[in-house]
């Protein structure tokens, strides 16, 4: 059975398939071939991978040892699963499947790559599908190849314009948040303050439990309206970043040693040691706002 055939077989799967949530579901098809016959075929469901259905229609396991599975999306890796063990390079890894080939790189920033180089770090033959089927593959995932290129966040708590009482929290607010694709260590957070200045955050996102789901805190020195943006950075971007942090850790030590001398509060504050904030009237150059949220920051009755 020629090879392109078997290809575009894996690529008919893929359009057999139904994604409720085309931005976060891609169509996938995949078959197992073993000396022209197919062992197994199989499409993305809404928990189940493709690979992991066509594995599970093999009878005898022994065949897989020098079969060959054609998947239209790279394997997933255990760090994009909540079962780690049932990623399909693990299940492909178990099965002893001599041969991968795949159809397009996973435009998920969490897998892209890592599947093709997990499977030959098992030792599994890896092969790319031909430039013309792999834009037929795209196409096919269009919605999903641009949603895989931002976050895709979605604030969850707290809602648009809430208001926020940080007087209860120490000026602390967490927030918590839903992206598509896992942010790496090119995103950030900073807001916006009433009076236009920028205040890059000392936190990163973090996950939690639902593997979607992130939360940050956010440090509020003024009451009003804020902007809190979520933004990735590119190489300048990230070193602005760090830049302010090094200004924020060398004025904090300053303020440490100037305590001891006595002077007011008021006068510690014009001095702008400490958390400055950045006399800005966009964002700069290098950094790119995923998605944003307004809050109101409450002050203290009375």
């Amino acid at each position: 059975m020629a090879e392109r055939y078997l290809m575009e077989m894996a690529i008919k799967n893929a359009r057999e398939c139904e994604s409720k949530d085309p931005d976060r579901i891609p169509l996938v098809g995949a078959l197992i071939e073993h000396d022209g016959a197919i062992l197994g075929k199989g499409c993305r469901g809404e928990d189940i991978h493709a690979e992991m259905n066509a594995l599970s229609q093999v009878s005898d396991k022994t065949r897989l040892q020098d079969a060959t599975i054609y998947t239209t999306l790279e394997p997933c890796t255990p760090g994009v699963r909540s079962k780690p063990e049932e990623s399909c390079t693990s299940l492909i890894r178990d099965a002893r499947v001599k041969k991968v080939v795949i159809g397009i790189l996973d435009p998920n920033q969490g897998v892209c790559g890592k599947g093709l180089l997990e499977l030959q770090r098992y030792g599994i033959e890896v092969e790319l599908f031909p430039q013309d089927l792999a834009q037929k593959i795209r196409l096919l995932n269009d919605r999903f190849v641009r949603a895989q290129q931002t976050l895709g966040v979605r604030f969850l708590d707290p809602e648009p314009n809430a208001q926020l009482h940080t007087y209860r929290t120490s000026g602390k607010w967490i927030f918590t948040c839903k992206c598509i694709t896992p942010p790496g260590p090119d995103v950030f957070v900073l807001f916006t303050n009433p009076s236009g200045q920028w205040w890059p955050q000392p936190t990163r996102l973090r996950q939690t439990a639902d593997s979607n789901n992130y939360q940050f805190d956010c440090w509020f020195g003024s009451t009003g309206f804020h902007t809190i943006h979520i933004v990735r950075a590119t190489e300048l971007g990230s070193g602005l970043i760090n830049y302010y942090r090094k200004v924020v850790d060398m004025g904090t030590k300053q303020l440490e040693k100037l305590k001891p001398i006595g002077l007011s509060e008021d006068r510690l504050s014009q001095l702008r040691l400490g958390y400055p904030g950045i006399e800005l009237t966009r964002l700069p150059r290098g950094l790119d706002s995923q998605a944003n949220i307004v809050v109101e920051v409450m002050a203290k009755a009375g």
